[in-house]
């Protein structure tokens, strides 16, 4: 998949750009603006679509506080003193928010042996499965500070290895997809990258969420988002 992912981008900016235009104009030519969905509006959405089961005792208003409140305290432990990020979160940073479910990741990562961004990615993808302990003793080891990277873990239990390419401070994102395939086998759920409604969140950044079909569903009708292997069947068109 990595290598459709940095194909399809080159096609991206010119296909967002005519998508955009056409989306935004009304029937007499006249250009409009998008209304934006509440975050309260949204977040009911994405609940319909398994978004914060481990929530599932509060309210929408309990669970948009409690974001924000860990939001605050994450920008306050990070820069040392205290600082509100703000309450206006986009769609993208409220299903963010679910990290059971949602991987929202930036693939320029200062991947480096001091580092350890594999054993960091190997643990946040064991999270996104929703299962605890489905990825276990994960060692990473440099041969050199340009590789090769061996990652040995237990996948549900069975030792595995692994050697992602290096690709000086990015993730290899093959790396990614061969291992949220592995773990969809277990759990018997698929992996999902999304791309927004649209296809704004398509980059150097990339959002895998695990959904099944009818979550799927429901957020593509309801909040109009895309999806990646939509982008690449069109592309082949």
């Amino acid at each position: 998949m990595r290598y459709a992912y940095h194909q399809a981008k080159k096609n991206w900016l010119k296909e967002m750009r005519i998508s955009v235009f056409h989306q935004n104009l009304t029937c007499d030519g006249q250009f409009k603006f998008a209304l934006n969905t509440s975050m309260i509006d949204t977040l009911k959405i994405l609940r319909q679509a398994g978004f914060f089961k481990q929530f599932g005792s509060l309210t929408d208003d309990e669970i948009l506080g409690k974001i924000l409140e860990e939001r605050k305290d994450a920008f306050t432990n990070n820069i040392g003193y205290p600082y509100d990020s703000g309450s206006n979160l986009s769609d993208q940073e409220l299903a963010s928010q679910d990290t059971l479910k949602v991987l929202h990741l930036d693939l320029e990562a200062d991947v480096c042996m001091e580092n350890q961004v594999y054993t960091w990615l190997l643990q946040r993808l064991g999270e996104i499965s929703g299962r605890d302990n489905i990825l276990t003793d994960v060692i990473e080891e440099w041969k050199s500070e340009a590789g090769p990277i061996e990652l040995r873990y237990k996948l549900n239990g069975d030792e595995k290895f692994s050697q992602p390419h290096y690709l000086d401070d990015w993730v290899d994102q093959a790396f990614i997809d061969t291992i949220l395939e592995e773990i969809s086998n277990v759990i018997n759920e698929r992996f999902h990258i999304c791309l927004g409604p649209e296809e704004e969140w398509f980059g150097q950044d990339v959002t895998y969420m695990r959904l099944t079909i009818e979550e799927r569903n429901i957020l593509e009708e309801r909040l109009g988002w895309k999806f990646f292997d939509d982008f690449l069947n069109r592309m082949r068109e």
